[in-house]
């Protein structure tokens, strides 16, 4: 039996809680990619009560019914044909799951990165899909870089797999990063040397600990820039950043910590969150424009 390699194996990491609706689509596209590599599924559930374990466990007991080929220190990986939309196209899949009650999603995804193997990690989250060969673009490409990971094109889709809108995606500038989150988190792939170099992500923040995670990484190191579609992101009502007041007041929070002072793209858009909030009559009229122009002014002045 081959044994294999580490830096043939892609980590990636599902975290999930009650997301029946989307997940099968989520699972497909990791089981589906293409490419000379091995791929570790590793699927954290949160304790759901809808149909994700029933799920889950189908993917379980589909790949495990797959012919081995190959093993890194006693897992097992596989290969499936004659499955229809879910045959595997790479060397071979790997698949471990857990529900049980956790922390939230960021805890969810540290503890699947502590069961990691591979010498590539990424999560994608459970109503989140990757594009076709995204995960072959990325391993060709990261493996030849000094950089410490990439990030790609992202679209946003949504409940029906219809794309809305292109992510607002830049070329890697570490200043632009402090102005604007110009990364996708689906799209980011990572070399598993992140994990000691910079560490886990921050499980106090729960909403922006992927951007909080990618200052952190470009205090550091740099990020490369694919000019490829890698994944779409799902826009829904439980999208959790959806909630804009509660997401940008914590990265205003988190920016100040991180990179020592709040950017004032962050800082007017809080401003405009909380203000139509509170005169939510207010929203779209120029009062409110007004009023947002002074309050960011005074925002920028305390975040210094």
């Amino acid at each position: 039996m081959k044994q294999i390699e580490t830096f043939e194996i892609i980590s990636i990491v599902t975290p999930s809680y009650n997301q029946g609706e989307f997940l099968d689509r989520t699972l497909n596209s990791i089981l589906t990619q293409s490419g000379p590599f091995y791929i570790d599924m590793v699927v954290m559930d949160g304790g759901s009560k809808d149909n994700s374990v029933s799920i889950i466990t189908d993917y379980a007991n589909l790949i495990h019914s797959g012919e081995l080929s190959g093993e890194y220190n006693g897992l097992s990986f596989r290969t499936l044909k004659n499955q229809g939309n879910k045959n595997t196209n790479c060397l071979g899949i790997s698949y471990r799951w857990v529900s049980e009650k956790d922390n939230g999603q960021t805890h969810a995804i540290n503890k699947g990165w502590k069961l990691a193997v591979g010498s590539i990690i990424a999560w994608l989250n459970s109503d989140d899909v990757y594009h076709s060969n995204a995960l072959e673009k990325a391993y060709k490409t990261l493996k030849d870089k000094k950089e410490i990971g990439l990030y790609g094109i992202g679209l946003h889709i949504d409940k029906e797999d219809r794309l809305m809108e292109f992510y607002p995606i830049e070329p890697y500038s570490f200043e632009r990063l402090v102005d604007y989150c110009i990364i996708c988190q689906p799209t980011v792939f990572l070399k598993s040397d992140v994990l000691e170099s910079v560490g886990f992500l921050n499980e106090k923040l729960g909403y922006c600990m992927d951007y909080e995670y990618w200052l952190r990484i470009g205090k550091r190191n740099d990020f490369h820039f694919l000019p490829e579609v890698l994944a779409c992101t799902r826009i829904h009502e439980n999208t959790k950043t959806s909630q804009n007041l509660k997401v940008h007041s914590e990265i205003i929070q988190m920016q100040k910590k991180v990179v020592g002072k709040t950017s004032k793209h962050w800082l007017f858009h809080f401003a405009n969150y909380s203000l139509a909030d509170k005169f939510p009559r207010w929203k779209g009229k120029f009062p409110l424009k007004v009023m947002t122009r002074i309050y960011s002014l005074i925002l920028g002045f305390l975040y210094r």
